[in-house]
């Protein structure tokens, strides 16, 4: 269980995680976690903290413009600048402000769940992998990714933050490197009535803007990522209920495990 929610850091931060997060980290990232979840058109999608909704957009865009696609974020200004984002194609995409432990939606109701960078800050993780079980259909998947060990670039930001500014956001950086072990989160699914849990790793290259960086250079870090699979036998359907500065080359080997879990 997670002891620092990113629910209590937010304020300016949806728009700083828009402006400089999504491109510079998130969009390569997200490029391995939909190859590997292999959406196909017709399919309905939930995105379980969502952000922004990079990965909810991008997977209305492979599911298509009518299918039922959902982000949710326990941060109301996430959400809110989510819906104030373009949809790709007029894809009429749910937002919702909800909890991973207590998903808004109906039993065997989804597709696929997908969740990027954010089951490391779920405060009940063993909940919200339960919640990703109820709401997949029997054959459904689930595609989850997370940072790996935090590297010395971070730990010195992390160091610096608790000294300098505060421990409890010094606290929310080390929360962002807490599910580095790709076995943990292995077991987490298997505990959540997963199987058939598998894992692959991926190597990301980042370039930062230096004008977020107290200085520049070229710094080599590693991440792993950990993402799921989730099949389970046929059931029929149910519907939905409910910058341009110079910048510093960072590369990050990212180890990405997925799990194929069938019931």
């Amino acid at each position: 269980m997670s002891s620092v929610s990113y629910q209590h850091f937010t304020g300016t931060a949806a728009e700083n995680y828009q402006r400089d997060f999504v491109p510079a980290i998130a969009i390569p990232v997200s490029r391995e976690l939909l190859r590997v979840a292999d959406l196909q058109p017709g399919e309905r999608v939930l995105d379980v903290a969502c952000g922004t909704g990079l990965i909810t957009r991008l997977a209305s865009e492979r599911v298509g413009a009518d299918c039922a696609v959902m982000g949710i974020d326990i941060a109301p200004d996430m959400i809110g600048l989510a819906k104030r984002v373009p949809a790709p194609d007029g894809a009429a995409i749910q937002w919702r402000v909800a909890d991973a432990a207590a998903l808004p939606i109906a039993d065997a109701s989804v597709d696929v769940v997908l969740c990027q960078m954010g089951l490391m800050f779920m405060e009940n993780r063993a909940a919200a992998i339960a919640e990703m079980a109820r709401v997949l259909v029997p054959s459904g998947r689930v595609a989850i990714n997370t940072p790996g060990r935090i590297q010395p670039l971070f730990a010195t930001v992390e160091r610096s933050i608790v000294d300098n500014i505060s421990p409890d956001l010094g606290g929310f950086v080390g929360a962002v490197f807490s599910m580095h072990d790709p076995e943990a989160v292995a077991a987490l699914l298997c505990e959540g009535g997963f199987r058939e849990v598998s894992a692959s790793v991926a190597t990301a290259t980042f370039r930062l803007p230096a004008r977020r960086l107290n200085s520049c250079g070229s710094t080599s870090t590693s991440r792993r990522w950990q993402h799921s699979s989730n099949k389970r036998p046929s059931r029929p359907r149910q519907p939905w209920r409910s910058s341009s500065s110079p910048a510093c080359s960072h590369t990050w080997p990212t180890a990405r495990r997925w799990f194929t879990s069938r019931w």
